[in-house]
């Protein structure tokens, strides 16, 4: 069963993160977090060596699946990718 990470903006500041193990209920929270890389680092923390992949869900909307441990050590990277994918999405065609 692959985790999912899920992300929801709060204010203009702040994100939550929130960890589910594929069965809808939350295992893990962190709240007030300062940016979408810091949410994901956090969640692969939580995740460790446990599991290879998590889906990473921004928002309500999936975005997809990548490596926890791409997730801990490029975080940054990870989290330009999401709102480069998030934007693509929200254009309509």
């Amino acid at each position: 069963m692959q985790p999912e990470v899920e992300i929801t903006k709060r204010g203009e500041k702040h994100f939550n993160a929130y960890v589910g193990i594929g069965d809808g209920s939350r295992r893990y929270a962190r709240e007030g977090l300062a940016s979408v890389a810091e949410c994901l680092q956090d969640a692969a923390a939580v995740l460790g060596s446990e599991f290879n992949y998590a889906t990473v869900i921004y928002d309500r909307m999936r975005i997809g699946s990548y490596p926890v441990a791409v997730m801990a050590h490029r975080a940054f990277d990870v989290a330009d990718e999401l709102m480069t994918k998030l934007s693509n999405r929200r254009v309509p065609a």
